[in-house]
C-alpha cells in the first residue's frame, strides 16, 4: 500500500504537462471496449432467447404446413378437377357465345328503353301535378279553366300508355335476365367448387409465405386503464407474451412443447382474443418481461402475480366474472364457486357473490320433537362419526361444549310450537317403503346404505342431503311421517320438497326408514339438556362460533358473520400468512401451502397464543385444490368496466336462477341444466326414465303452463317412477325460474297469448297428411299409454302440446331436434330445409311451410281415451 502512495507522491512532484496519460486511456478504452462486447453479447444471447423462440417456430411450423400441403398435394382429387375445368370451359364458352353476349346487349338496350319511358312517365306525372293544381285552384276561385282540365287528362294518358310500356319493357327485360343469370351463376357455381377443390393446397401455400415472409419483433399488448396504480388512478397493462408463445393459435402446433404450442382452449379465445385482451389477465405473470424467468415470476421472487399453471388459471376468472356463480369453458371455476355454495363458506366469511344466499343448513327449532338427546349430543362431538360425508363440519367440541350447545337446541325445540301427532306413523309395510325410496327420487339427494351412485356421480366429498343408512336410531317416527308427507307442514322453509305420498305410503317409507339403525355402540353419557345454565353456556357458544351462518336457530335472527371477508384474499402476501410453530419441512411456507393445509385442517396452526375457531371439514384433495384456486382469485383489484363481463339485467337474471336451482333446491341431482347436473341417471339401467334436460325451457313451453307446473306438477310422461316433487315455491321464486330459462336464450318474460283464434284449414290438412304419412304416433301418444311400450318406446303426450308448447319451438324442433337436446330419439325428417321437400309438393315443396302445417295440427290435438 505504502507503495501505491509513493507513486502517488512521485506522480505528483511532476508537472501536469509533462504527466503521460497514455496507459491509463488504453487501460480505459480496453475496460469500455470490453464491457461493449459483454453487452452486445449479453443482449443477444442472455437476454434475447425470444429471437432464438420466434426462429424456431417460423421453421418448425413451416415444416409442419410444408407437410400439409405436400398431403394436400397427395389428396388432390385430380379427376374432379378435371370434370370441374371441363365445366368451367363449358360454362365461359355458353356465356360468351353470340346467342348470350345478344341478351345481353338486349337487357344493356332494354334498360335504356325503360329509363327513356320512365323519364317520359315521371315528365307527364309531374305535369299533370301542374295542371291538377291549377284546374282546382280555378274552381274554387268560381271560373274553371277547362284547358287545365284538358292537359290533366291528356299527361294521365301518357302515364298511362308510358305504364304499359314500362310492364312490357320489364318483363321481356327480366324475362332475358334470368336467362342470363342463369349462365352466370352456373359459372360461378363451377368457379365455388373448384376454389372448395384447391382450399386446403391455398390455406397451405398462403401460411407459408406469411411464414417466410414474417419478422423478427416482439408481439405487445397494450391494454389501457386495465390496472390501477397504488393511487387508484387507471394505467395500462403491457403484454408481451405472444413475443415467445407465437404458436397459440397455430392449429399445426397442438402437439409441440411450450413456447410453441396452440392453445389448449382455443374456443375460449374466441371470447378472449389474446391479441387485443392479452395473456396476463388469465396467466398472470410479468406480462412485460421478455425471458421466462422473469416472465413467469421465477427470477423474480419479488413480483406479485407469477405466473398460474394448470388449472389454477382458472383464479383469474374471478377479476371479470366475480358476480357470476357460472362461465362457459370455465370448469375449474365452476365447479369451486359450486362447492364455495354448497359448503357455506358463506355463513361464517363475507364473499362477494354470496351475500344474499340462503342459509343451507336445516333450522335447528324443532330438535326436541325430532331427535334423541344421546344422538344430538355424539353429532355435535364429531359429525363425521355419525356420517363421514355430511357437509356439517366438525367443530371439535368438548364433551361440555357439546353439551351446552345440545342443552340451547334442546330448550328452544322444547318452546317451539309445532308438536307431531303422536302415534301417526301407524304401521307401514317397510318392503314396499324401500321400493317407494328407491323408485320415487329420493336418492336424487340422499344416499341409503351402499348406494353411493348418485354421489360418485356428483363427484363431491359431502352429501346435499343428509344420508339416510342410521336414521332409524336418530329420528322420531312420528316426525319421520309428517316430514316426508309434506315437509312445509313441519318447517314454512323447508327445502325439502314434497313428494305427495298418499298417507299409506308415507307410512311404508317412515317403517322402511325405521329399519335404518345404528348398529353400534356407545358408552352411555348422562346429559343435563334441562340445565337452564348450561343451555345459557350453549347460547354463548353458538354465537361464537356462528352456527347461525348456516342454521336458523331461535334468539339468534341478528347474529352477523363471524369470521373475516374473503373478498380480498387472493391479495395476502406469504409473510402477512402466520403458520404458527409450524417448521418449514413440515409445510413449506408458501401461499399455497398454507391455505391448502389450512383448509385441509383449519387447527393446524394453532398455538397457546393462536386460537380458531373454524371447524375442520373434510375436503377430498380436488376440493382443495378448487377452492384454493378460487381463494386466489378473490382479490378488490378488478379491472375497469370495458374489460369486465358486464352484470347486466340478463346476466342477474340467469345468476338467480342458479342459484335457485342448482344451489338451493338442489334441482340438478334430477334435471341436467346447461353443462351439469342430472346425477340421478346413475341409478336408472336406461336414461329413458331419466328426468327431462331443462336447458331448453324457455324457449320450449309457454310461460303460464310453467308457472301452473311449477306450483302444482302434473305427470308429462306418467311412464316415469321418478315424481316431480311440489317445492311449494312462491310466487317470486317461479317468476326466478321463469326469468332464469328465458334469459339463457336470449328473451324476456312478457305477457302473450299463444292461442291461435283460428288456423288455416290449408295448413291443418297438409300438417295432418304429414303428420299421419311420418307415423309420429308410432312414439306419441294423446291419450292412455298405448299397450306393450316401454319409456324407451315412447315420447311426450301431444295432446298437451297445445298449452305446453311456443309453437315456434315446435318448429325449431322438428328442422333439427338434435341440436336443441343432443342424444335425442326424435328424428330428423328434414334434412335440409332449404331444399324442396321430399314429402309433398304442398306450397310448392317448401319445407318449412310444411313444417308449420305440421306444428299447427299438433296444436289442435285433443286428448284420447
Amino acid at each position: 500500500m505504502s507503495g501505491l502512495f509513493n507513486f502517488f507522491n512521485r506522480r505528483s512532484e511532476v508537472p501536469i504537462e509533462q504527466r503521460n496519460y497514455g496507459m491509463t486511456y488504453l487501460v480505459l478504452s480496453g475496460l469500455l471496449f470490453l464491457g461493449t462486447m459483454w453487452s452486445v453479447l449479453d443482449e443477444v444471447t442472455t437476454r434475447r432467447p425470444w429471437k432464438e423462440y420466434q426462429g424456431d417456430y417460423y421453421e418448425l411450423s413451416g415444416k409442419k404446413w410444408e407437410e400439409r400441403l405436400t398431403e394436400a398435394v397427395a389428396a388432390f382429387d385430380s379427376s374432379a378437377f378435371r370434370e370441374l375445368d371441363a365445366q368451367l370451359r363449358e360454362a365461359e364458352e355458353k356465356l360468351a357465345s353470340p346467342e348470350v353476349k345478344g341478351m345481353i346487349a338486349a337487357v344493356t338496350q332494354l334498360d335504356e328503353g325503360l329509363l327513356d319511358v320512365s323519364r317520359d312517365y315521371t315528365f307527364a306525372k309531374s305535369r299533370g301535378d301542374e295542371a291538377y293544381y291549377f284546374w282546382k285552384k280555378s274552381i274554387h276561385e268560381g271560373k274553371e279553366d277547362k284547358g287545365y282540365e284538358a292537359d290533366l287528362r291528356s299527361n294521365e294518358k301518357q302515364m298511362a300508355e308510358s305504364n304499359v310500356k314500362i310492364e312490357e319493357l320489364t318483363a321481356r327485360r327480366d324475362s332475358l335476365q334470368r336467362i342470363v343469370d342463369g349462365y352466370r351463376n352456373a359459372l360461378k357455381s363451377v368457379r365455388s367448387k373448384e376454389k372448395e377443390l384447391f382450399a386446403s393446397i391455398d390455406a397451405a401455400r398462403t401460411k407459408i409465405e406469411r411464414l417466410r415472409s414474417s419478422s423478427i419483433s416482439i408481439r405487445q399488448v397494450m391494454s389501457n386503464g386495465f390496472d390501477k396504480s397504488n393511487f387508484g388512478t387507471p394505467k395500462a397493462r403491457i403484454d408481451r407474451c405472444q413475443t415467445c408463445h407465437l404458436g397459440w393459435k397455430d392449429e399445426t402446433m397442438d402437439s409441440s412443447a411450450q413456447p410453441y404450442t396452440i392453445h389448449p382452449l382455443p374456443e375460449l379465445l374466441k371470447i378472449h382474443n389474446p391479441e387485443v385482451f392479452g395473456c396476463t389477465p388469465c396467466h398472470r405473470g410479468q406480462g412485460a418481461a421478455l425471458t421466462a424467468g422473469m416472465a413467469h415470476g421465477e427470477d423474480d421472487h419479488y413480483w406479485e402475480w407469477p405466473l398460474l399453471k394448470g388449472k389454477e388459471v382458472y383464479a383469474t376468472c374471478n377479476s371479470c366474472h366475480m358476480s357470476e356463480t357460472h362461465v362457459k369453458f370455465g370448469d375449474r371455476f365452476n365447479q369451486s364457486k359450486q362447492l364455495l355454495a354448497q359448503s357455506g363458506c358463506f355463513g361464517c366469511h363475507e364473499i362477494k357473490g354470496f351475500l344474499d344466499m340462503p342459509k343451507i343448513g336445516p333450522q335447528l327449532n324443532q330438535l326436541a320433537v325430532k331427535e334423541q338427546q344421546d344422538w344430538l349430543f355424539r353429532w355435535l362431538r364429531n359429525p363425521k362419526d355419525y356420517n363421514p360425508h355430511t357437509r356439517m363440519p366438525n367443530f371439535k367440541f368438548t364433551d361440555d361444549q357439546a353439551e351446552a350447545v345440545g342443552a340451547y337446541l334442546w330448550s328452544v325445540g322444547k318452546a317451539d310450537a309445532y308438536q307431531p301427532r303422536k302415534g301417526i306413523a301407524g304401521s307401514g309395510n317397510a318392503a314396499n317403503g324401500r321400493k317407494l325410496v328407491d323408485q320415487v327420487g329420493c336418492k336424487g339427494c340422499h344416499v341409503v346404505g351402499d348406494d353411493l351412485r348418485v354421489r360418485n356421480e356428483r363427484g363431491t366429498s359431502f352429501d346435499i342431503a343428509p344420508e339416510l343408512t342410521r336414521v332409524g336410531s336418530k329420528a322420531n317416527p312420528d316426525w319421520i311421517y309428517e316430514w316426508i308427507k309434506n315437509p312445509r307442514s313441519v318447517s314454512a322453509d323447508a327445502r325439502m320438497p314434497n313428494l305427495r305420498l298418499t298417507d299409506q305410503e308415507a307410512r311404508d317409507v317412515t317403517a322402511y326408514l325405521l329399519t335404518l339403525k345404528d348398529e353400534r355402540t356407545f358408552e352411555s353419557k348422562t346429559l343435563h339438556f334441562d340445565d337452564p345454565q348450561l343451555a345459557k353456556k350453549g347460547e354463548k357458544l353458538i354465537k361464537e362460533f356462528g352456527c347461525a351462518g348456516c342454521h336458523a336457530i331461535k334468539g339468534m335472527e341478528k347474529e352477523t358473520r363471524v369470521s373475516v371477508s374473503l373478498s380480498n384474499f387472493g391479495r395476502k402476501r406469504v409473510d402477512e400468512l402466520d403458520f404458527g410453530d409450524t417448521k418449514r419441512e413440515e409445510i413449506p411456507h408458501t401461499w399455497d401451502d398454507w391455505v391448502t393445509n389450512k383448509l385441509r385442517n383449519s387447527r393446524v396452526y394453532v398455538t397457546d397464543r393462536i386460537a380458531s375457531k373454524m371447524p375442520v371439514f373434510s375436503f377430498s384433495d380436488s376440493e382443495l385444490e378448487q377452492l384454493r384456486t378460487l381463494l386466489r382469485g378473490y382479490t378488490k383489484e378488478v379491472p375497469e368496466e370495458i374489460y369486465q363481463q358486464a352484470f347486466d339485467t340478463r346476466q342477474q337474471e340467469i345468476d338467480a336462477g342458479r342459484k335457485l336451482t342448482h344451489f338451493q333446491y338442489n334441482c340438478i341431482s334430477c334435471h341436467k341444466f346447461e353443462e351439469s347436473g342430472g346425477y340421478i341417471k346413475a341409478t336408472l339401467e336406461d336414461e329413458a326414465f331419466a328426468p327431462p334436460y331443462l336447458f331448453p325451457e324457455g324457449a320450449k313451453v309457454q310461460e303460464p303452463w310453467l308457472h301452473d307446473f311449477l306450483k302444482a306438477p302434473t305427470p308429462i310422461r306418467p311412464w316415469l317412477s321418478i315424481r316431480m316433487p311440489t317445492f311449494s315455491l312462491n310466487d317470486a321464486e317461479i317468476t326466478t325460474i321463469s326469468k332464469y330459462f328465458l334469459a339463457l336464450h336470449k328473451r324476456k318474460l312478457e305477457l302473450r297469448d299463444y292461442h291461435p283464434a283460428s288456423f288455416d284449414p290449408k295448413y291443418l290438412s297438409v300438417g295432418k297428411t304429414l303428420f299421419d304419412d311420418l307415423q309420429c304416433l308410432s312414439c306419441h301418444y294423446t291419450g292412455k299409454i298405448p299397450e306393450g311400450k316401454t319409456a324407451g318406446d315412447l315420447a311426450p303426450n301431444l295432446a298437451l302440446a297445445k298449452d305446453r308448447l311456443k309453437p315456434e319451438w315446435i318448429v325449431d324442433w322438428i328442422i333439427n331436434p338434435e341440436e336443441i337436446q343432443p342424444g335425442t330419439k326424435m328424428p330428423m325428417f328434414f334434412q335440409d330445409i332449404k331444399e324442396p321437400s321430399p314429402y309433398a309438393p304442398d306450397f310448392g315443396g317448401d319445407a318449412k311451410e310444411q313444417i308449420k302445417a305440421m306444428r299447427d295440427h299438433v296444436l289442435t290435438i285433443k286428448g284420447s281415451k
